[in-house]
């Protein structure tokens, strides 16, 4: 039995769809579970609260890819997602769980300033020292976008594509991150260990730019923007509490990405590959 939290998510979604049709082999975890119309069980978990073994007393892996990006207070968002995290693995290991899988990032590096990256540190430490698995997705993209990519689509309607100097992504098709995943919660024998899930040539954030809005039917041009005081500027209207289309902690992650994919030899070990860039 497989047991996926923040099953209502981008990955998460998807992660359900592929483990379903093994019939009764997947558990969806979510906030508020709904009325019984899918194939899967669903259960209730929220990292607000305390996380009762008794949810996972019939699961062998969890793939753990619940997270809050609503919260703006750091305190809070901490609370939430580190310390929550955290419950969730303790609470999977009381039940008997033997393979704890947690969705980290590419955000997720030594030496990283986004917020969103240092939590997500924060919970591969205790992952790790459990001696469970980690992963990091690069930047997810697919049919249907979502997550970052759903954003920085939206951004490529605009009428000049923005674009950042030196900025870069590492991606990741939606189906080889479900291929992967499945290859890593079946497998005998997964070492404890930090998987990056990413093709290894990083993408120029020009090139990606103009290829999603290809993708999305337009052409643009594009325009270099100076990060730094964007980044300043999000950051005093967010104190403000002003609406905005990309967190200036999310453009923190665009501008100052991972060096490089760690774990390609553990990855390659498994037999895990990831196609080059093509929306």
């Amino acid at each position: 039995m497989i047991g996926v939290t923040g099953s209502t998510g981008f990955l998460g979604r998807s992660l359900v769809a592929a483990f379903a049709p093994e019939g009764p082999g997947v558990v969806a975890f979510r906030r508020a579970t709904a009325p019984a119309t899918t194939n899967h069980v669903e259960r209730e978990l929220d990292l607000n609260g305390p996380i009762d073994a008794e949810l996972f007393k019939d699961v062998s892996c969890v793939i753990h890819a619940a997270w809050d990006l609503t919260e703006t207070d750091p305190r809070v968002a901490w609370e939430r997602n580190v310390e929550g995290s955290k419950r969730v693995l303790n609470a999977a290991l009381a039940a008997g769980v033997q393979r704890f899988i947690f969705v980290s990032s590419m955000s997720a590096y030594f030496g990283t300033r986004q917020e969103y990256g240092l939590m997500k540190l924060a919970v591969e430490r205790s992952v790790l020292e459990a001696g469970q698995v980690v992963v990091r997705p690069g930047l997810v993209y697919g049919p249907t976008p979502g997550g970052m990519v759903q954003t920085l689509t939206r951004l490529a309607r605009l009428p000049v594509l923005p674009v950042f100097r030196g900025a870069y992504s590492f991606t990741l098709h939606v189906d080889d991150f479900v291929a992967a995943m499945v290859t890593i919660a079946h497998a005998d024998v997964v070492p404890s260990s930090v998987f990056g899930l990413a093709h290894p040539s990083p993408v120029p954030f020009k090139d990606l730019m103009i290829a999603l809005a290809r993708d999305a039917g337009v052409s643009r041009k594009t325009v270099v923007v100076p990060w730094h005081p964007l980044l300043a500027a999000l950051r005093m209207a967010e104190r403000t509490g002003v609406p905005l289309p990309v967190r200036s902690d999310s453009l923190l992650g665009l501008v100052r990405p991972a060096p490089s994919v760690p774990g390609r030899d553990a990855a390659a070990a498994l037999g895990l590959a990831f196609r080059s860039f093509n929306p």
